[in-house]
């Protein structure tokens, strides 16, 4: 098999060959000089000091486009919202961004703290802000990062999505004292410390061949730690204490063994559950432990601390909308509850996004329509293309013209956006309003630098959802990646199914189901074994290295064991060989950190790839002809912009409205439902096209094809009738490969990519290969109900147009022939 060209190389070697040829002093604005700076560590942070890293999320850490924002919730314990602590912010921008008219903004808690001009685009800069005090408060705050970024050079819409900055989220987070950045208290689970990528470490203390039963109620644990403190990334690892600065050991057992494996603890009467500091030589270490099961079992149940979260209401409200907002249906929520806030915007092209869940038995069809209804406005004078465009997971689901050359201002405009746009699981709404004017013709890139407002966003505005559907669908893994469907709503307890007792094995299976007790949003009591289990027994979560599954399993599920053998024959049963540590020069790792920005890469991804395959990208580099003196990471405390303000509760709907119409308020409600008549015709139009594109495009796909580079495939079938006969199977050439391409899938921006019947993961490019679910079957997963019954009808005729259409002309030849039948004797005869 012939191996593909690697983009992400190409992309790595281009990016290394441009920073070599720019000279910094060109590519930049000139500034005052600046003193040298001091060592600092790989962090930026001088010793003494340490950082509490972002948790990952699904956006990533890139701000692109003209204006874009990430929201955050951040836990801080008591004692260190005492304290006068500093956020520092690492960033990398593309050569395009245009530094005089371009900033970044750090939010907390509402309140601006500081902003500072986008400016390094050749290197990783690190500002710092002062955080005022008493701003932070204990439990959950909300951290949020804005990006408001012009071209340097090009004025039309396609370069507005050149614009990007990359949140290096290494050198990113709020500078704490080291000795205060570990917890004490199980109450403080949302401070435990995420490593540098944003995912959270989790050691996992086992005796060697543990029963099923303690493995269970570990991987228990190990849920509920991941959904108390918010942690979308736990990586579970099996072996002794660990030690460093991130991550937790987790120990659970019998009082007197758990003693005897664990240093300077001593074994207790009765459950307990506790927290011992980090210390010299092994991190933070939570410890469950009883004098039997039944105490063990009680210990567990100290874990949930508190009955509602605490923290600051921007916190609370952030913390309630990350990953996404669940929702049930027939309700309406406003998207200031999402992280949208009000907000005035320049530039030729807004945009702004919100995540929401929908229910894992919502069936996904054009029987119904969702309606976002938009509070904001518009400026005079825009161009006549400029439009609003809303997109959903990717694809436009609507559309509206801005069409008054006076503007406009609106608290109530509803879009309709198709239920069949959305999918179960996590959704992503995204806002785009292209606002060109006439004189972007011109192009002057210094007239963005206090450009007049051209479009008015309200946090006001509400997303409205209709009654829907409730039926469960196999196989679906898109379902199953972002709901935890079956598994979390499993009426016995779901299989975990690890036919390979090696540690890594192990810890790849409790990476897997934790980040679906995480998806579900809630703990599933996963029972282990090693024996396949039969039919109707409950949902099973097979992982396993290749060599470890039956073919006959994977036939059963319609899994290619073939393709798979052939692919991967390299790799199969491959003697595990010790990668030991990298020791690469300072300037290249800096230099490789700098490419993998760029790529806005994940690091886990990068990390999963073999050493050899890992540097690959940098032999194409002579350090000789490559320039870097500028790579590096430049300090810079930032004074506070004033104080801490809250965001002002000016009226910009009324601003805006007297701007433009006056006093012909009644002259502009009268527009308005004309407009709104000719805007429903219109979407009715398109909304036809957008099915149609979407069916068209569905018909021309093809099935990928397992490739040498693709080291992970997730499939899932169905083996008998029933939500207990689904399987899904994750599996590699060999366990060393299963936990670190594990590592990789469970990122927050791969794991949505997961779909379809068959999903391949190539961790080289950061990308996900799917073969779509053609024969899905249906799972009752609701009470029976005529409402629903109609509902799901209603859907499957709309995704089935044929059928819908042949019922039509069957009930209309019927109603004709009966009509025929009954008038026929019916009247007077005439000659």
């Amino acid at each position: 098999m012939i191996a593909r060209v690697r983009p992400f190389r190409a992309l790595l070697r281009a990016s290394a060959v441009a920073a070599a040829l720019v000279s910094p002093l060109a590519a930049q604005p000139i500034v005052a000089p600046e003193p040298a700076p001091t060592p600092v560590a790989e962090d930026g942070l001088a010793p003494g000091l340490a950082l509490r890293h972002f948790t990952n999320n699904i956006q990533g850490y890139r701000l692109a486009g003209e204006i874009d924002a990430s929201e955050w919730p951040i836990y801080v314990t008591a004692a260190q919202a005492q304290r006068k602590l500093r956020f520092q912010l690492g960033y990398l921008a593309a050569v395009s961004v245009m530094p005089e008219a371009s900033t970044l903004t750090l939010t907390i808690n509402d309140a601006l703290v500081g902003e500072a001009a986008i400016r390094f685009f050749n290197s990783v800069e690190s500002v710092s802000f002062d955080i005022p005090e008493g701003l932070l408060q204990p439990g959950l705050n909300s951290v949020r990062i804005t990006a408001s970024q012009r071209h340097r050079v090009d004025c039309t819409l396609a370069a507005t999505r050149e614009l990007w900055t990359q949140i290096d989220p290494i050198r990113t987070g709020l500078v704490l004292n080291a000795t205060e950045a570990s917890i004490d208290s199980l109450a403080d689970l949302g401070a435990a410390p995420p490593d540098e990528q944003g995912a959270l470490p989790i050691r996992l203390v086992l005796e060697k061949d543990a029963p099923s039963e303690d493995m269970a109620r570990a991987l228990r644990l190990v849920e509920m730690i991941a959904i108390e403190g918010r942690f979308e990334q736990p990586v579970v690892e099996i072996g002794p204490p660990a030690s460093g600065r991130y991550g937790i050991n987790l120990v659970v057992g019998n009082a007197k063994e758990v003693a005897a494996r664990l240093d300077g603890f001593a074994a207790g009467d009765g459950p307990r559950a506790v927290v011992l500091p980090a210390r010299a030589g092994r991190r933070t270490t939570i410890v469950v432990t009883g004098a039997d099961n039944g105490q063990i079992e009680e210990a567990i149940k100290l874990i949930k601390t508190a009955a509602a979260p605490v923290g600051s209401p921007s916190g609370l409200r952030a913390a309630a909308a990350s990953p996404g907002l669940r929702l049930d249906g027939a309700e309406r929520v406003k998207l200031a509850d999402l992280g949208i806030a009000s907000q005035e915007f320049s530039g030729r092209l807004f945009r702004a996004g919100v995540n929401i869940f929908m229910p894992s038995d919502f069936y996904p069809a054009d029987y119904a329509r969702a309606t976002l209804r938009l509070a904001g406005g518009y400026a005079a004078g825009l161009a006549p293309g400029a439009q609003l465009v809303v997109n959903v997971d990717g694809r436009a689901a609507v559309s509206l013209l801005l069409p008054k050359a006076s503007g406009d201002v609106f608290k109530d405009n509803p879009l309709p956006l198709p239920l069949g746009s959305f999918k179960p699981g996590l959704n992503r709404i995204e806002i785009e309003a292209q606002t060109q004017t006439p004189d972007d013709a011109a192009c002057d890139p210094l007239a963005a630098i206090g450009a007049p407002s051209r479009f008015l966003m309200l946090g006001d505005s509400e997303l409205e959802l209709p009654a829907m559907a409730r039926i469960g669908r196999a196989p679906d893994l898109a379902v199953t990646a972002t709901g935890g469907f079956p598994y979390a709503d499993a009426a016995v307890h779901p299989k975990l199914y690890l036919p390979s007792r090696d540690d890594k094995s192990i810890g790849a299976g409790m990476t897997i189901a934790a980040h679906l007790a995480l998806a579900a949003g809630r703990p599933i009591d996963f029972s282990f074994t090693s024996t396949p289990p039969l039919k109707g027994e409950g949902p099973t979560l097979a992982v396993a290295p290749f060599s470890a599954l039956k073919p006959e399993l994977l036939a059963s599920l319609d899994i290619p064991a073939a393709q798979m053998r052939e692919a991967w024959n390299a790799q199969i049963d491959r003697p595990h060989q010790p990668q030991g540590s990298e020791t690469l020069p300072d300037f290249t790792r800096e230099t490789r950190n700098r490419l993998v920005l760029q790529k806005n890469f994940p690091i886990a991804c990068q990390e999963a790839l073999p050493p050899k395959r890992r540097r690959t990208p940098l032999s194409w580099l002579d350090p000789s002809n490559v320039d870097y003196s500028a790579v590096g990471a430049l300090t810079r405390e930032l004074p506070n912009v004033g104080a801490a303000t809250a965001r002002g509760e000016r009226d910009l709907f009324g601003e805006w409205s007297a701007r433009l119409h006056g006093d012909d308020d009644w002259l502009r409600r009268a527009s308005e439902q004309i407009l709104r008549s000719m805007d429903w015709a219109k979407d009715k139009f398109g909304g036809a096209r957008v099915w149609a594109s979407r069916r068209l495009g569905k018909l021309a796909a093809s099935d990928p094809m397992l490739t040498e580079d693709e080291l992970l495939l997730v499939g899932q079938g169905v083996i008998g009738e029933s939500a207990r006969d689904v399987w899904t199977v994750v599996t590699a050439p060999n366990a060393e490969e299963l936990a670190e391409n594990v590592r990789c899938l469970v990122d927050p921006r791969i794991a949505r990519q997961i779909s379809g019947r068959l999903s391949f993961l190539d961790a080289g490019e950061a990308r996900i290969d799917a073969t779509p679910a053609e024969n899905s079957r249906f799972i009752p997963t609701q009470p029976f109900s005529l409402g629903n019954i109609r509902l799901i009808a209603a859907g499957w005729l709309s995704l089935h147009p044929p059928v819908f259409v042949l019922a039509a002309l069957t009930l209309a030849s019927l109603l004709a022939f009966a009509t025929r039948l009954f008038v026929r004797k019916v009247g007077r005869r005439t000659q």
